[in-house]
């Protein structure tokens, strides 16, 4: 009796049991990083931030759960004088070193034990940015005011995380931290045990707020003294005073217009919002697509901790905002700051948007100066702080499924935010997104055929939620490709500082170029290639869009290998499907019908879907635009030496590279290249002698020619558009043409050609197409412009004109020449 009244008036004793019980059953909780690779052999003690019961009893129940050391058992090596392995760093508001450390430092220094590595452990119930004093009246909600902050926590608050964020518990095991190696470190820079042990707490609280501030935020100020701070901007002050004097107006109207300016675009962190979101986007996604597949989201942990992150996705559809936001709140981070179009800032919708931590800037603001340093100044306050950031360098969506060149303009500001000042390093993250499905992918074929642009609208979004309802979206990849620093990158390039950087107007353009092209090489490198995007790179590379079933599943599975042995992608996710299975599963997915016929089945593409399929075979076109270029080289020469193969492959490979944003070629060796000719000579694509010097295509009619033809035409309308603007270029004397006239014959030409020799695609004759392949003309030295904007050209150039069009087949090469001279003729 004496013992049973014992337990119940030491609650110390039972609750955390029944505590820890109770979590086993009820709270479901996040854990990272996966898998833990914490050892049984050594010993080990985790360590809380603060004292508290409810976590200890959540460590105690992750650490049974995981195949780790358990927490509430006497510590390895010290079973006799510590009955469990964890202790709080704070134990208390006196003590700077927890009592526990004293005695592990002791007993590793003295020899008692090898070795204690201490594990922080950080565990969130419920995340949220720190609330603002203008957001009393959400303090009401109980939610709100149990989520997880910047502040301390009571009981009953704790309580309130318990029964409100069972589902959103995130647990971070951190860095161990050697206590044995921090010993060695502390005698050889003669420290005293005291200093030792500040040391060690100092690394334990440090990570701790890593932690913390990678999983809800960096403490976030006053909405209001953001928007003062950003006033008091010297650049804006100065176009505050600008204004005054060229507009003839009062400072207190500038100021309430930069007041108002500055509204408009900030952010507006709403925890409730946040979470409607969480919940919603769930549901969302569990309706319409069959799962969301990430990658790199451990590297995401490791730069979270002590980078400023800018994420710079590629933007195929407006579901990329709300996407991205999802999968790293999924990923237990911070969601960033997102720049939205301020077309996004409709009724109700903007202010969603703007909750879930959307900032909107204008299409364009060159004209109004003050809006543009407002905007800078705001972007360079949420940096400094540390806040994530996600903008699509594209500026808009892709119509035609290819990276679209890069814009400037927030990446600029970006580096100069870096440059003037940074607390942290700053990291690029590319994140490559591909659909199997769009929702937009109707109104991208009818603006590609010359209809304007659909304005959005409330009713329009409610209109594609509800029509997504009834669709079928397959999968979602999403991939978190390798980071650019931007401090390693900016002294590479040989930016000296800030004030070299708005001097140099060259500097600054060649290293904001070269920045682009990494991102956009990265975003590419990190594709997903899933079934969609490989059927279709076949079946359209086929003369009527069909194919004999065994035959298409065989080139399938063909190409799949090729690209998987080339070093084109190095990060690319390829469908785990067979080509057999890769035709069903787009069967089902409604692109594809199966006609029966007594020689073999025959697909082929659905004539509605057809052009569809174009955008998700662009999605994936620079995987075989390197195997593409040298089968069709092969294929028109017949036998060719390897060295002239490797001549016209780079020349070509040039103009493709900025277009489809490929590794760059540089110099006469190329890894890329060799590699790419070994797989081919190897998996039997191509034949090649002894010595490898000459390289021949397989024999006439043979699948492996059928093969071969098939996966050159995979690249070939690309380089008909290339061989078509050099037609065009060459055709009159150097000098007396300007380049809106031959981007314009260049596009009527291909729009008259896709009609009679190349597939109906409306992205074939897109503009925005041509403007590219003339921009590549231009960084390949092959024209110059003078300023009335004519192109000049030499005999250079001539001769890539008659290489290009030897690449294509004798009637496309015809037709070409055709086109070019009737351009010429009506210029």
């Amino acid at each position: 009796m004496k013992t049973v009244n014992s337990l119940w008036t030491s609650p110390r004793r039972w609750l955390p049991t029944l505590l820890r019980r109770g979590f086993d059953a009820w709270v479901r909780a996040k854990v990272f990083p996966q898998p833990l690779n914490i050892s049984a052999e050594k010993s080990v003690c985790y360590v809380l931030a603060r004292p508290s019961m409810t976590d200890r009893a959540m460590l105690d129940s992750l650490t049974r759960q995981h195949d780790i050391p358990m927490s509430h058992v006497p510590l390895l090596g010290l079973s006799g004088s510590e009955r469990n392995a964890f202790f709080s760093l704070r134990e208390s508001r006196m003590s700077t070193v927890p009592p526990k450390l004293l005695r592990l430092l002791d007993a590793v220094q003295s020899g008692g034990l090898d070795d204690v590595e201490l594990i922080p452990v950080s565990i969130f119930w419920g995340r949220a940015p720190e609330r603002e004093a203008a957001d009393t009246a959400r303090m009401r909600w109980l939610r709100v005011w149990a989520a997880e902050g910047w502040g301390g926590r009571s009981r009953l608050r704790k309580l309130l995380a318990i029964l409100f964020f069972r589902r959103d518990v995130v647990a971070k095991f951190g860095e161990p931290v050697s206590l044995k190696a921090a010993a060695v470190q502390a005698a050889s820079d003669g420290l005293t045990p005291a200093l030792l042990q500040r040391r060690v707490a100092r690394l334990l609280r440090t990570q701790f707020r890593t932690e913390r501030e990678a999983a809800i935020g960096p403490d976030l100020s006053h909405r209001r003294l953001l928007t003062d701070a950003i006033l008091q901007e010297p650049r804006v002050k100065a176009a505050i005073a600008d204004e005054i004097t060229t507009r003839k107006t009062t400072e207190q109207k500038v100021i309430a217009r930069a007041e108002k300016m500055a509204h408009e675009i900030a952010a507006d962190y709403s925890y409730p919002i946040i979470r409607v979101f969480a919940r919603a986007l769930q549901s969302l996604w569990n309706r319409i697509y069959d799962g969301v597949d990430v990658r790199g989201t451990d590297r995401l942990h490791m730069l979270a901790k002590d980078h400023t992150i800018v994420y710079v996705p590629c933007h195929r559809s407006h579901i990329d905002y709300l996407l991205l936001s999802y999968v790293v709140r999924e990923a237990g981070l911070t969601i960033p700051h997102i720049a939205a179009g301020a077309n996004l800032n409709l009724p109700v919708v903007g202010t969603i948007l703007r909750g879930g931590g959307a900032f909107f800037l204008r299409r364009s603001f060159k004209d109004d100066n003050l809006y543009g340093e407002v905007f800078s100044a705001y972007v360079h306050e949420v940096l400094k702080r540390g806040f994530p950031v996600e903008y699509f360098i594209e500026g808009g969506r892709s119509r035609t499924g290819r990276m679209l060149q890069p814009k400037a303009g927030l990446i600029s500001m970006t580096v100069q935010s870096y440059l003037r000042e940074h607390n942290r390093p700053l990291a690029f993250v590319p994140v490559y997104v591909g659909y199997e499905k769009l929702m937009e992918g109707g109104s991208y074929t009818q603006e590609l055929a010359g209809a304007a642009k659909r304005k959005e609208s409330i009713w329009g979004l409610l209109g594609a939620l509800k029509d997504m309802r009834n669709e079928r979206y397959g999968r979602v990849g999403v991939t978190f490709a390798r980071p650019v620093m931007l401090g390693e990158m900016l002294d590479v390039s040989g930016v000296a500082g800030f004030q070299n950087w708005l001097d140099d107007k060259a500097l600054r353009r060649r290293t904001l170029t070269e920045l682009s092209r990494q991102l956009a090489e990265r975003i590419n490198g990190a594709a997903h290639m899933n079934p969609v995007a490989l059927v279709a790179s076949v079946l359209l590379a086929t003369p009527k869009h069909a194919a004999d079933v065994a035959q298409l599943a065989t080139s399938i599975d063909r190409l799949r290998q090729l690209i998987m042995r080339t070093q084109m992608t190095p990060e690319i996710a390829m469908t785990p499907l067979a080509g057999a299975e890769a035709i069903e599963y787009v069967t089902k997915m409604g692109y594809l019908e199966h006609r029966q016929h007594v020689l073999g089945d025959v697909v082929l593409a659905k004539e509605s879907a057809a052009v569809s399929l174009t955008y998700f075979r662009n999605n994936v076109l620079h995987c075989v635009a390197l195997p593409g270029l040298i089968a069709c080289l092969i294929a028109q020469h017949g036998t060719v030496g390897r060295a002239k193969l490797a001549r016209l492959a780079r020349e070509f490979y040039v103009l493709m590279q900025s277009e489809l944003y490929l590794p760059e070629w540089e110099g006469d060796a190329f890894a890329p290249f060799d590699a790419t000719l070994a797989a081919m000579v190897d998996d039997g694509w191509v034949t090649a002698e002894d010595d490898a010097s000459v390289i021949s295509m397989p024999a006439q009619a043979s699948d492996a020619a059928l093969q071969l033809e098939t996966l050159a035409s995979t690249i070939r309308p690309t380089l008909t558009r290339h061989a078509l603007m050099l037609a065009l270029v060459v055709r009159d004397a150097s000098g007396s043409k300007n380049r809106e006239a031959i981007e314009q014959l260049c596009q009527q030409a291909a729009q008259h050609l896709a009609m009679t020799h190349v597939f109906n695609a409306p992205e074939f004759s897109d503009k925005t197409q041509f403007r590219s392949a003339f921009d590549a003309l231009l960084r390949a030295d092959l024209v110059k412009l003078d300023s009335a904007d004519f192109v000049h050209f030499d005999a250079r150039t001539s001769a890539w004109a008659n290489d290009a069009a030897f690449l294509l087949p004798p009637d496309t090469r015809a037709a070409v020449l055709r086109a070019a001279r009737s351009g010429v003729a009506r210029l």
